[in-house]
Formats: structure tokens, sequence, C-alpha cells
């Protein structure tokens, strides 16, 4: 199935295209729904120019498309929580991310994983949707219409 405004992929049935953030229409749905056809206008960063996004000693995340490029966010405690609603450490405000959307824990050896909190669209990990996963330098993950490219400290 591809997503009617800009032709991804779609797997695991979201309600809200992973790429662009539309409603996903199913053909086997009684609804009628009409979805304009355009190219995505978000900026987008390459991953390896997230490395030079910012000094910095801990691991981190570069937002490498959506709102906010180049914005990096630092993992400065042991759990990151990441969704919608203010209290979460990082807070990406669009419809298509939840209210509490995904964790990023630091494990006891240094190793980061993420955690996808039951979300309605899903997080992904380089394009594969994810419930915990521990990630490696350049890992891209997709929350919502948000692409976060993920650098660890030893290569910054």
């Amino acid at each position: 199935m591809r997503c009617s405004r800009c032709g991804a992929q779609l797997t695991d049935s979201p309600n809200f295209c992973p790429e662009c953030g539309a409603p996903v229409h199913r053909d086997d749905s009684h609804e009628t729904m009409a979805t304009p056809t355009i190219a995505s206008t978000l900026p987008e960063m390459h991953a390896r120019d997230a490395v030079q996004a910012g000094p910095g000693t801990l691991d981190a995340l570069v937002v490498v498309r959506g709102p906010r490029i180049g914005e990096t966010y630092e993992f400065s405690s042991e759990v990151t929580s990441v969704g919608r609603q203010q209290g979460n450490e990082i807070v990406l405000d669009d419809v298509t991310v939840s209210r509490h959307h995904a964790l990023f824990t630091t494990t006891a050896s240094g190793r980061v994983t993420v955690r996808d909190l039951n979300s309605l669209n899903g997080t992904y990990v380089n394009g594969s949707r994810v419930e915990e996963l521990t990630l490696r330098t350049f890992d891209e993950v997709q929350i919502g219409k948000f692409k976060l490219t993920f650098v660890s400290a030893a290569d910054r």
C-alpha cells in the first residue's frame, strides 16, 4: 500500500503516513476521502552533516527533517521521553506525534535504546517499525513527520 499524498511505501497499517503525516485511507473502508497529491515541502539535512550540527560530549539526536531541522537534543539523563505533550524532555509539537511517543534509554554499558510507547503512528528506525532497538551512529529515527539522526558521543 502506498501513501496517496507522497507515494511512500506503507507497512504495518499506520493511520498516518510516516513520511509526510497524511492520513491513510484504506481501500476496504466504506468512507470516502479526497487527499491532494503534493510533493514533500519539508526541508531535509544529510545525515552525515548531523555530526557537525554542534559540539558535544553526549549522545544526541539531530533533526534532519521536519520543522526544527538542525536542532540537536543531547541525552543528559538516563531516560529521555519524546512526545507532543509538554513535560517530555523532547517535545515534537505535531499531530503525527503521540503525546507520549517514545523513550530513549542509556544503558549501563553506554548504549542507547529507543522504545515505542504504543504510539498511534509508531516509531521507525531506518525505515522499519520498531518496538525497541539499540541504536548505532547514523541510525535514522522517525517519529511522526520528524526524522532524527542518532549520533554517538564517540563520533562527535
